[in-house]
């Protein structure tokens, strides 16, 4: 691969294509194109933030200002799985049924401006502006949750979101300014957190508060399922990958700022780890409508990563940034089907997946791939990704709450399991009405989308090995 010269503006290449695009797609639909050229135009700006991420993930330097924005191996890997996730999330808004017709037009400038703020999130070094890239990334969002064509629960869904937002802006920007007033500086290089401060471990809970809420980690996690259910259905799909991505990487740069030992970080990360999986995997038990099913399981998922994070080890960090490309890419492939099954604004449910192996076996098949990997069933990544995690916490003598993972990952192997039984082996009654077949294998956008997830999934469980180096590099950058 050529090697580019560095300078400030390739350092910011991926974030500029991205930025490039939105632009686009805004002039396209005001121009009032077809939504076939708006489309094709999101896409292409996706796969060029991706062949950018590629072409710069050896780059380190600091565009525009020193300390503020910083280019290294962590940010670029994290701006591959950004960039790639959101391509894949523009291959399922090809042809969804779930947009209101003039949602259609503007969905692909939301989710790369949305797409550009999550960039800037992975390379903020200075709190201000990483404020401004959290903001970026959820006034697209705001808006997208409202595009979907049933208004009513649209509307709610975004109201629900945009009040939780606003409410965990201001947390975040309260603590921000409690660390400012401890310790002088914005800069995250000049802060470290250690039990000495009340007043800076106060602002730093704070602030992690606010970024936990992206997260949809217990207990800011209430957004979660409602928002799951309501949005469009590509919606729901990036903020069930990209932006978990980004907001795993958000706080593995938070965690750049823990100092001594003494500090109680560790403690609160596992209580929030426990309760989070725990309750996630409940709720999801009851469940019948699939989204809302796999936004609890998002809760869950979330206690899982922080398995990762209590470790507070450069082992533990990089396995929490492997497992959220995994869970990213697993997500996807969930949503692969939702898009699939749920037609003309349809939220699929779990008896709409009977017999679906007979009506439509592409479907099924990567139905199961994205159930057994999101269960953490070998050959898959999620089975990898439980394992490093778990891992991490028991070279840290955490027994117990491995445990306690391993028993909530038993629980959750029941649920998904239901999903794939209702696909494979619950009859149709007799007096029902056959199900319309999916369409995914008709539609060549849904279908490439799920190819590339299930086969991503599947090498990446059966060869970890390049994908974990690149994350332990990564984490070892921002911990350092």
């Amino acid at each position: 691969m050529p090697q580019l010269p560095m300078t400030d503006l390739t350092l910011f290449l991926p974030e500029i294509a991205l930025l490039s695009g939105a632009l686009c797609c805004f002039i396209a639909s005001v121009a009032d194109r077809s939504y076939a050229s708006v489309w094709a135009l999101g896409t292409l700006s996706a796969i060029a933030a991706l062949v950018c991420s590629c072409l710069t993930l050896t780059f380190q330097g600091e565009p525009f200002a020193p300390g503020i924005y910083r280019i290294d191996l962590f940010s670029q890997f994290l701006k591959l799985g950004i960039s790639g996730g959101l391509w894949l999330v523009q291959m399922l808004s090809r042809d969804d049924s779930s947009l209101r017709r003039f949602g259609r037009l503007e969905l692909p400038f939301f989710l790369l401006l949305s797409g550009v703020g999550m960039m800037i999130l992975v390379s903020a070094t200075e709190l201000l502006t990483l404020y401004v890239g959290l903001e970026l990334a959820a006034y697209g969002l705001y808006i997208s949750v409202a595009l979907r064509r049933s208004l009513a629960i649209a509307g709610e869904a975004a109201a629900k979101y945009l009040l939780f937002g606003a409410a965990s802006s201001a947390i975040t920007l309260y603590g921000i300014s409690l660390i400012y007033g401890a310790s002088g500086t914005t800069y995250l290089a000049s802060v470290v957190v250690d039990g000495s401060s009340l007043l800076l471990l106060t602002g730093f809970l704070l602030m992690l508060a606010g970024f936990l809420f992206k997260l949809a980690l217990f207990p800011f996690h209430f957004w979660a399922p409602d928002l799951y259910q309501a949005a469009p259905h590509p919606v729901a799909a990036f903020v069930a990958t990209v932006s978990k991505i980004a907001a795993v990487g958000l706080l593995a740069r938070a965690l750049s700022l823990i100092g001594a030992t003494d500090a109680p970080i560790g403690e609160v990360f596992a209580v929030l780890s426990v309760a989070s999986m725990t309750l996630g995997n409940l709720a999801a038990l009851r469940q019948t409508d699939l989204k809302r099913l796999i936004g609890y399981s998002a809760v869950a998922q979330a206690g899982y990563v922080f398995l990762g994070f209590e470790a507070l080890s450069t082992r533990g960090v990089a396995a929490a940034l492997f497992y959220a490309l995994s869970y990213g890419v697993m997500s996807h492939l969930a949503f692969v089907v939702v898009c699939a099954v749920g037609r003309s604004d349809k939220d699929p449910s779990l008896s709409d997946l009977v017999g679906l192996h007979r009506r439509a076996p592409l479907t099924a098949f990567f139905l199961l791939v994205a159930m057994f990997s999101l269960a953490g069933i070998p050959p898959t990544a999620g089975f990898f990704g439980k394992w490093l995690l778990f891992a991490a916490a028991l070279e840290r003598g955490q027994y117990a709450l491995v445990l306690i993972a391993a028993i909530n990952s038993t629980v959750a192997l029941y649920y998904y399991l239901q999903v794939v039984r209702a696909a494979y082996v619950t009859p149709l009654p007799a007096d029902v009405e056959r199900p319309a077949e999916p369409a995914v294998g008709s539609q060549l956008a849904l279908k490439t989308a799920g190819w590339i997830s299930s086969a991503a999934m599947l090498a990446i469980g059966i060869y970890p090995a390049p994908l974990f180096e690149l994350a332990q590099r990564a984490a070892a950058v921002v911990l350092r």
